[in-house]
C-alpha cells in the first residue's frame, strides 16, 4: 500500500472501506490514473504500470485479488488492493485522491486491511513502503506494524521498505 494520507487521525472511523466488485472498476481506474500519474517521488514507469485500465482491474479481480474503497458523498475517494498469500495478507497499491488525503481515508483503508488479515485467518497482514515516505510511515506506526528485513530495490532507483504486523483475533 502507498499514497497514505497524513494524520487523520481526528477523522478517525469517520470514514469505512467497503468491498470493490467489477461494477466499480472504471471508478478504480479513474482514481488510479488520477493519483498514480501524478506520484512523481516514484519512477515514471512504475506509475504507469499503477494507472490500471479498467480491464486490468477486472482481470487481476479474476485472478484471485481484492479491491477495497472509501466513498465520501458517493465518491470513489481512496482504495487498494490485497491478496492472499502463503506469508500472509499483502496489502499493495493504496491510492487517496488528492482532495481527500489527511482526512483518515487511508487509515479507514488500514483498519479494514486489518480486519480482512483477521477474517481470512492470516498469520500477518504485510506491505512494502516507499523509503522516505513520512505519511505511510506514521500510518505503520500508529497500526504498529514493524520493519521486517533491510530496504530493497523493488523497481528501478526505487527502494522500500518491507513492515508487516502479527494479525491479531481469532484464527
Amino acid at each position: 500500500m502507498t499514497s497514505c494520507d497524513g494524520d487523520g487521525e481526528r477523522f478517525r472511523r469517520k470514514y469505512h472501506a467497503v468491498p470493490l466488485g467489477k461494477e466499480d472498476a472504471k471508478d478504480i481506474s479513474a482514481l488510479y490514473k488520477t493519483v498514480w500519474l501524478q506520484a512523481y517521488e516514484y519512477p515514471k514507469e512504475w506509475r504507469e504500470k499503477r494507472a490500471m485500465s479498467e480491464e486490468e482491474i477486472r482481470k487481476e479481480m479474476n485472478s484471485g485479488y481484492f479491491f477495497f474503497g472509501v466513498h465520501v458523498n458517493g465518491k470513489l475517494a481512496g482504495v487498494y488492493k490485497a491478496s492472499l498469500r502463503e506469508r500472509g495478507c499483502y496489502g499493495e497499491q493504496q491510492a487517496v485522491l488528492p482532495e481527500y488525503r489527511e482526512q483518515g481515508v487511508a487509515y479507514a483503508m488500514y483498519e479494514q486491511f486489518l480486519e480482512f488479515g483477521i477474517a481470512n485467518k492470516c498469520e500477518v497482514n504485510y506491505v512494502n513502503i516507499l523509503v522516505g515516505n513520512k505519511p505511510c510511515e506514521r500510518a505503520m506506526k500508529k497500526y504498529n506494524f514493524y520493519k521486517t528485513g533491510e530496504p530493497w530495490e523493488q523497481s528501478k532507483g526505487m527502494l522500500v521498505q518491507t513492515y508487516e504486523r502479527k494479525v491479531e483475533g481469532e484464527r
